[in-house]
């Protein structure tokens, strides 16, 4: 979830580490640089922009599919092609590659959305942190209540972290204790983990 990580290091909470960000490039970086240059210069028709909110779409059955930025990266047009065809791992996974490619923009948010659409929660968290470059937070605010419902980490870091701060809704500590307490569902080393117990910590848990 590494937008959501950009916010909170902008926000100078915590420091945190974006391992997607800056991790090395696995073999295939290099034509994945290729197909999502020219991907982004001409914008395929099946991939509309991310201009919906993420919450009016999110699936009730959104959760967690498995995904694969190596396996995207070595072969990112037979991961774009099953995002397509409306695989929505694999659109996460694309969207994961594009930022290590050219960073976060309109076409990792679009397939972000996609992603969302088709049930990865965390794709619809992602949209919601780009969503806050806004400065309206009432759409990123109702993502993130959604996604933590359905046990997305990022989601209930991001509201816990609003609730605590009052970034577009009332501040509530007791509410937020509530959501950070669903942010470790894949363990103390997530960083989504990490953040919500920095955050228990500064309003004492």
């Amino acid at each position: 979830m590494s937008r959501c990580k950009i916010l909170l290091l902008r926000a100078a909470v915590v420091i945190v580490t974006a391992v997607i960000l800056f991790a090395p490039m696995p073999a295939g970086a290099s034509d994945s640089n290729e197909v999502i240059g020219k991907m982004a210069g001409t914008w395929p028709d099946w991939l509309p922009r991310a201009e919906q909110c993420p919450a009016d779409i999110m699936p009730s059955n959104a959760g967690a599919p498995a995904f694969s930025i190596e396996g995207c990266t070595a072969a990112v047009e037979q991961c774009l092609g099953r995002c397509r065809a409306g695989n929505a791992g694999d659109c996460y996974s694309a969207a994961l590659v594009v930022q290590r490619t050219i960073k976060t923009g309109p076409l990792s948010d679009a397939l972000f959305l996609r992603a969302c659409k088709l049930g990865a929660a965390s794709g619809c968290t992602n949209v919601a942190a780009s969503m806050e470059d806004s400065g309206d937070y009432t759409c990123p605010n109702r993502t993130y209540e959604l996604a933590c419902d359905r046990d997305d980490p990022w989601a209930c870091t991001m509201m816990g972290f609003h609730l605590i701060k009052g970034i577009g809704v009332e501040k509530n500590n007791d509410r937020a204790r509530r959501v950070l307490a669903k942010s470790c569902r894949f363990g103390d080393l997530d960083e989504a983990c990490s953040n919500a117990k920095a955050f228990l910590k500064e309003i004492g848990d």
